[in-house]
């Protein structure tokens, strides 16, 4: 039966003494479902856009998402207390209260020694939030000796791991699940899964946790069916009450957008750290790349090239990420040509803030990211001359920050914004405005601020999603869903910005982290790929290779990259890739393979009736460091359903070999080939 809410008498009687976790309550947003729940003798259902929760006493006991059950076994609470296994023997459940955007169940579970309350928020994107409280029973003192959370996930749904933070210029956050599993240190997010879902674990800090070895908080246990991601919370003896904080999310978190091919994004050339602002944004589009030609060339050019949303970096404005730019009407200009284009405007904020800002002196002490021993974190040097300084979004500047966001593009017309490290929740111990935590000792430990970062994205996704903006997320090894389940799209890669690709760059990036990490469908967030060139051994050629076959592009940035870009835009747009049904290589029974092995194929399908009339478009790469090859791809052409009449290269329309069921594509190192197939 379905459960009557009992939001309106919460907002109005309990909400001055209930706290954040119940009054609050987000507004539903598309392309989410409005939240669903359940009740029956076991326990409460909750259901989400594309998933669907079972919780029976404190704990999910099932989490079905991509069509099927992920869990194992129920996620459970085990250790010892006075010497003996901790053994539950009742609990139960109740929905707190529910709406359209989110449902509160409260629950319990007892032994003889112990008591465990929880209040578990779910939201309209998956996320579960789970304030757990571990009490003595009535009349009893235990002495808890050991106490980890267990979350059984079927081994077939857990071949991918992915966590952060992660290392730069490294990619082993990311990857293949080792079949020695993992031990791992406190990290905030922990995700394990497949190539089209999984389930992510985190928790904003380790307070009150006492593992039994710090590099170990952490294990990822392959056993059997199951891959167990166990948390050990406790390892030896704590006083009693004790709360935790931690959180589940199920992904994809919403749904694919099929038209993500089409948003066509690209970096409009920029100004240069080398240059003084405020000057005329229109000299500069004309100065920069084409000096004899008209003022705005280097937006007709972008025009012509097929670009369909232009990103203005973070010297759009004067002072780093603040949402004001001079001249004002200069900058409308630019935004209305690119309207007049058929471009939409994103427009550059990030994870900083400038001494320039006026709210610096008022502000700074307060905001800014600290360390346990008080420091901030300086970044950014950039023109006019200023050094800028991380700021942490738990803090008052979040507010600020979306009003201003929020004025600005009423006052300049763009469409979206470009964020640059906004949806990571950076490590910090600014105790002014809540983070950071004491431990027994007295030492100050970082608090990773995921539930502030968070209220910054869903308001600004509130803001410009209904309108038909995009917001691109910018990150390097942080793929934290709960922040950016509200981004569009993400861009990843600047973590081997040092040249680590260069040369054989799947040996810096294997197929598996790249699936894990930077392919997006896990986690229903696109991804392009960044590419810093470092030619000829890195090139943004040799990254098409190994992002095509993935479904994901390499982003153009100026005008020579967006060259390379446009032709293969417009196969895609030709061909119809957003209705399509795609293919990737590692499918269990793939419809395309190929010879020698270095070489890998994913296809979008578009079936003709009875196996006539259909067309195939293959990415054949050539993964191969130094050997260029004649690949041999062999195709299942009934089971596409095209007939197979011609084979063409879609960029370069060379015929190739097409004959007995086999494509002939010759290829050189590290690079694709768009093969369309009628």
């Amino acid at each position: 039966m379905k459960t009557k809410s009992l939001l309106p008498i919460v907002t109005l009687l309990l909400a001055p003494f209930v706290g954040a976790q119940a009054a609050e309550s987000p507004k539903l947003i598309a392309p989410w479902t409005p939240v669903t729940v359940k009740t029956n003798a076991s326990g409460v259902e909750v259901g989400v856009w594309g998933r669907t929760h079972k919780l029976t006493n404190v704990l999910p006991s099932s989490v079905v998402t991509a069509g099927g059950e992920i869990l194992a076994a129920p996620i459970r609470l085990v250790g010892k207390v006075s010497g003996k296994p901790i053994e539950w023997k009742r609990g139960g459940n109740f929905v707190f209260c529910a709406d359209k955007s989110h449902a509160i169940v409260t629950g319990w579970q007892a032994g003889d020694d112990l008591i465990v309350d929880t209040t578990t928020r779910v939201e309209f994107d998956g996320l579960m939030r789970v304030d757990l409280v571990v009490l003595p029973q009535h009349k009893m003192m235990p002495k808890i000796e050991q106490l980890w959370l267990e979350v059984p996930i079927k081994r077939e749904r857990a071949s991918l791991f992915h966590y952060f933070p992660g290392q730069w210029g490294k990619s082993k956050n990311s990857g293949e699940l080792p079949e020695a599993g993992l031990t791992l240190p406190f990290k905030p997010f922990v995700w394990l899964g497949r190539e089209d879902s999984g389930l992510g674990w985190f928790a904003e800090s380790d307070k009150g946790w006492q593992p039994q070895a710090a590099d170990r908080a952490i294990e990822i246990v392959p056993q059997g069916n199951e891959v167990l991601l166990r948390i050990r919370l406790l390892d030896s003896t704590v006083k009693l009450p004790i709360t935790f904080t931690f959180g589940f999310q199920a992904t994809p978190v919403k749904p694919w957008p099929k038209d993500f091919h089409e948003w066509r994004i690209w970096h409009v050339p920029q100004l240069g750290v080398g240059l003084t602002l405020p000057i005329p944004k229109e000299w500069w589009l004309c100065h920069r790349a084409f000096p004899d030609r008209n003022p705005l060339a280097v937006l007709d050019r972008g025009a012509q090239l097929g670009a369909k949303t232009a990103v203005f970096h973070e010297d759009w404005a004067p002072i780093q990420n603040y949402p004001m730019t001079f001249p004002e009407n200069d900058f409308k200009r630019i935004v209305s040509a690119c309207h007049q284009r058929g471009m939409k405007v994103l427009v550059y904020h990030g994870y900083e803030f400038s001494p320039l800002a006026p709210e610096w002196a008022e502000l700074h002490d307060e905001i800014l990211v600290k360390n346990s021993k008080g420091a901030t974190t300086p970044g950014w040097y950039r023109h006019p001359e200023q050094r800028d300084f991380q700021v942490c979004y738990n803090s008052v500047w979040r507010d600020r920050l979306a009003d201003g966001i929020e004025q600005a593009r009423k006052r300049y017309g763009f469409d979206g914004v470009y964020l640059d490290g906004t949806v990571e929740p950076w490590a910090c111990c600014n105790e002014r405005h809540g983070c950071g935590y004491r431990a027994a000792d007295g030492t100050l430990r970082p608090t990773y601020p995921i539930f502030g970062v968070r209220q910054f994205m869903l308001r600004l996704y509130g803001m410009i999603h209904p309108r038909g903006g995009l917001i691109n997320a910018h990150q390097s090894t942080c793929c934290v869903t709960p922040t950016l389940a509200f981004a569009d799209s993400y861009w990843d890669g600047e973590q081997f910005a040092g040249g680590e690709l260069s040369g054989d760059p799947l040996k810096a990036l294997p197929l598996g982290a790249l699936r894990a990490e930077f392919m997006g469908r896990n986690f229903g967030v696109p991804c392009e790929f960044l590419a810093y060139e470092r030619p000829p051994q890195w090139t943004f050629d040799h990254a098409l290779a190994f992002s095509m076959l993935h479904d994901v592009r390499v982003r153009p940035c100026g005008i020579a990259s967006l060259e390379k870009m446009s032709p293969i835009w417009n196969v895609m747009t030709r061909f119809g890739t957003g209705k399509a049904e795609w293919h990737p290589y590692w499918e269990t029974k793939p419809l395309a393979s190929a010879q020698p092995e270095s070489v890998k194929v994913s296809l979008y399908a578009r079936p003709g009736a009875k196996g006539r009339g259909g067309r195939a478009l293959l990415v054949v790469a050539n993964l191969s460091a130094d050997q260029p090859v004649t690949a041999q791809v062999t195709m299942d052409f009934a089971s596409i359903g095209v007939a197979a009449k011609t084979a063409t290269d879609a960029l370069t329309r060379e015929a190739l070999s097409c004959a007995d069921g086999k494509l002939t594509v010759p290829l050189q190192p590290m690079r694709m080939r768009m093969v369309w197939v009628e």
